[in-house]
């Protein structure tokens, strides 16, 4: 049997939407009742004048959005952002089922999830639920429908879902009980439909007279059409109610002749009746199909495979090579066309379509059954045929395994086997058939973005009209300008509120839904800075000024974030137009004159740095100053700057310990010894100044003395691995290895980043004979060092 059901569902459910005439979500989403239905397309009856001139629904949203205005109003950012939440959540609910709509369920379920965030909703849960069932996730959409019946115990759409999704697992008597409760609350096509499909189901006699007095209800709520019948002969097929399912195509070709598909399911539904022999009778419904729609796909494949069975290989080509030209993506009508030219001794032509068959099947190798298998059979032995016995072994092996597959899977395996040969199996069409409506929608294995708007090839796959896509993108157009705007009055609530990293990730998400919104980059850029997220901050606000360099306090920020990132170029050209006032500002004159000094501008550092020490710093901003100095060379004026920040605090032991290594980088050991001696006085357990000290001692040539105030720090601040590393290196250079070894093993430690350690705990290795250990650890140093290079070489000269 020729694998078309999954095309054919499709049908189906555009069969049930021609039923509802609906335009915009389906109905599904929108719970159009029958009454609702008829009125779209009949005059009003006179019982439904009141219904009709009633007052139209209120927009929820707006509403939404008008208490969301009225709180911005008031200037309070805690009620801005509390009449944000329902706004959210309606919103991207909304959009949910836009992508629900146009069959993109991953990302409508994401879109319900975040929906769920902002607001505990029933809907939600029920949209939710549909896209779980969509994805073949039957026990998810029970959940969900669960959580939404305990929020509103009489929702008649949880209900519906509720019933689809027990018919999914098959459990039709729970399915007729969610299902009948759904059409009791609230009358409309789908669950009433579905309700049918269930009582079919259980197949009784009098759930089969059940199932009938409920078309018949639908049929007078809707008005009786070729379409309805379609779906009802449909029901019956499933239920394997092969004299029924005639009947109602029957009637739908004697409503319509024209009627789309009606003949093609009559001679379907025909056909297995007369356990898959074709007659005349047959062969005619899908001749009239063809005749009255020569561009439909199923009506140009069945023909061709019907012509294939009875070998009539020339008419058979006609219609399959119509059926590819219409959806090339399709393996089946190249998989015939490639049987059939090989059974005409054509073997070019069958090689041909075959790899073609292939191609195109992709991954999806177990679609009707693993039917590619016959493609590779037939393909290994052209290609035994004409003299490539290697290449044909592949594929004669790839046909084993799909038939072994196919064995494992399907009770039908004799069955499939004859229908390799041409024969058709009833059975394997049975099994199809009962599997139709559980093919999963194709889930995609990479997480989905839901604020990415679909592509054109993902809404033409949709299968909705043109006007219905257009009403769907048009939708979306304007839920996004909303959940923009409403993420970022959230984030600038925040903001106010000084929640700076709340506010950035609402910012960022006001960005991927309406990057237009103005100010929002220099806000998301702001708030970025507040959180220390420089690379966000440099994203944001390196746009910002493009668009305005005249906006002073965006460049301020946006130098300081290179800065932060040691970007120290694109600092310093950022800062540079801000001249005088740069300068003299305590926050950005030293970043200005640190990032010269690092891109070699020594001179315009010396300026820079000169004008930001007279402005008013703080002893820490003096900190910094004399140790910018320190690096420049100029020892004097380092030691300057620390005194001043004594002047301001003189319990500052870091002026101090810096001043003594200002002054020992200076080779002034004795005043190196003042400072730090000065340091212990203040704190005497301080490492830092204990560590200057050693250096002073060694810088003396008392190395026992160093060797002591060194190891005096390792027993007091074991976790520091600079006087780890200072007392491992001297006692190497004495003759201790062992205890060097072992001091210069914690030091690697504690300080794992450092190139040096590694390069002396080799030596030391080195002079223990544990040469594996002392290689191991000079190819550390070799990567630290070329990891560090860019810090430690001097930089060219580079004006920005």
């Amino acid at each position: 049997m020729p694998f078309v059901f999954d095309r054919s569902i499709s049908i189906l459910r555009a069969h049930r939407a021609s039923v509802i005439r609906y335009l915009g979500p389906l109905c599904l989403l929108l719970g159009i009742p029958f009454c609702a239905a008829a009125q779209s397309t009949a005059p009003a009856r006179p019982d439904r004048q009141e219904a009709t001139s009633a007052a139209p629904p209120v927009d929820e949203l707006q509403e939404r959005l008008k208490a969301a205005e009225a709180a911005r109003n008031t200037g309070d950012p805690g009620s801005v952002a509390r009449a944000n939440f329902p706004v959210l959540s309606l919103a991207l609910r909304k959009l949910g089922n836009v992508r629900t709509t146009e069959g993109a369920f991953p990302e409508a379920a994401e879109l319900y999830r975040r929906s769920l965030t902002w607001e505990d909703a029933a809907e939600t849960h029920v949209g939710l639920a549909i896209c779980d069932l969509y994805l073949n996730r039957p026990d998810d959409s029970l959940a969900e429908a669960a959580k939404a019946l305990a929020l509103e115990p009489n929702n008649a759409r949880a209900f519906n879902i509720q019933g689809k999704a027990w018919m999914k697992k098959r459990e039709y008597h729970k399915a007729v009980d969610s299902l009948q409760r759904s059409v009791e609350l609230h009358p409309e096509f789908e669950p009433a439909y579905a309700l049918g499909v269930s009582l079919l189901s259980l197949k009784d006699p009098d759930s089969k007279k059940k199932a009938a007095q409920v078309f018949e209800t639908i049929v007078k709520s809707v008005g009786d059409s070729g379409s309805l019948h379609v779906l009802f002969g449909h029901a019956y097929r499933d239920a394997e109610m092969q004299d029924e399912a005639v009947l109602e195509q029957r009637k739908a070709v004697a409503l319509d002749t024209n009627t789309p598909h009606a003949h093609y399911f009559l001679g379907l539904a025909l056909l297995w009746k007369n356990e898959w022999v074709d007659t005349p009778e047959i062969h005619q419904e899908f001749v009239t199909e063809l005749q009255n729609y020569p561009k439909d796909f199923l009506a140009n494949y069945f023909l061709g495979y019907l012509d294939s069975n009875e070998r009539r290989y020339d008419e058979a080509a006609v219609h399959l090579k119509a059926a590819a030209d219409l959806d090339p993506t399709w393996p089946e009508p190249w998989l015939f066309l490639g049987l059939n030219a090989y059974a005409q001794r054509d073997l070019k032509a069958s090689e041909a379509y075959l790899r073609k068959c292939i191609e195109v099947t992709g991954k999806d190798e177990a679609r009707g059954n693993y039917q590619i298998r016959r493609a590779y059979l037939t393909l290994g032995r052209i290609l035994t045929a004409t003299g490539r016995a290697g290449e044909a072994a592949t594929y004669l092996t790839r046909a084993r395994e799909f038939q072994n597959q196919s064995l494992a899977e399907s009770q039908q395996a004799i069955a499939d086997k004859a229908s390799e040969e041409g024969s058709v199996s009833p059975a394997a069409v049975v099994a199809l058939l009962n599997r139709e409506e559980d093919q999963p929608i194709a889930l995609r294995s990479q997480p989905v973005d839901p604020t990415v708007p679909l592509d054109s090839g993902a809404l033409a796959r949709s299968g909705l009209s043109e006007e219905t896509k257009q009403a769907a993108v048009a939708e979306e157009n304007r839920l996004r300008l909303i959940i923009g705007t409403s993420f970022f009055d959230l984030a600038t609530s925040e903001a106010i509120r000084r929640d700076y990293l709340a506010a950035l990730v609402h910012y960022q998400d006001a960005e991927k839904w309406n990057s237009t919104i103005p100010g929002l980059l220099r806000n998301l850029g702001v708030a970025a800075f507040r959180v220390q997220d420089y690379n966000e901050c440099v994203r944001a606000l390196s746009q910002v000024l493009a668009g305005n360099p005249s906006d002073a306090p965006v460049r301020a920020m946006l130098g300081s974030a290179y800065f932060a990132l040691d970007n120290y170029r694109e600092a310093a050209k950022a800062i540079a137009p801000l001249g005088d006032r740069a300068m003299h500002d305590p926050t950005l004159g030293y970043p200005w004159a640190a990032s010269l000094f690092r891109i070699g501008d020594s001179t315009q550092a010396t300026h820079v740095l000169q004008e930001y020490e007279h402005s008013a710093l703080s002893p820490d901003a003096l900190l910094l100053v004399g140790q910018l100095w320190s690096d420049m060379g100029d020892f004097s004026r380092a030691v300057q700057a620390f005194h001043h920040a004594l002047e301001a605090d003189p319990s500052l032991v870091k002026a101090r310990y810096f001043a003594g290594m200002a002054q020992l980088r200076w080779e002034h050991s004795k005043e190196a010894q003042e400072e730090f001696t000065a340091a212990l006085t203040l704190a005497p357990d301080d490492a830092d100044a204990t560590i200057g000290l050693g250096y002073v001692r060694v810088q003396q040539g008392k190395q026992s003395e160093a060797i002591e105030l060194f190891r005096s720090v390792t027993e007091h601040h074991p976790e520091n691995g600079n006087g780890h590393y200072q007392l491992g290196k001297l006692l190497l250079d004495g003759g201790g290895i062992q205890e060097a070894v072992a001091q210069l093993e914690v030091a690697a430690q504690e300080l794992p980043q450092s190139d040096y350690v590694h390069y002396q705990l080799q030596a030391a290795y080195r002079k223990e004979s544990r040469t594996a250990d002392a290689d191991r650890e000079l190819q550390i140093y070799k990567e630290l060092k070329a990891k560090n290079r860019e810090s430690t070489v001097p930089r060219p000269m580079e004006r920005p």
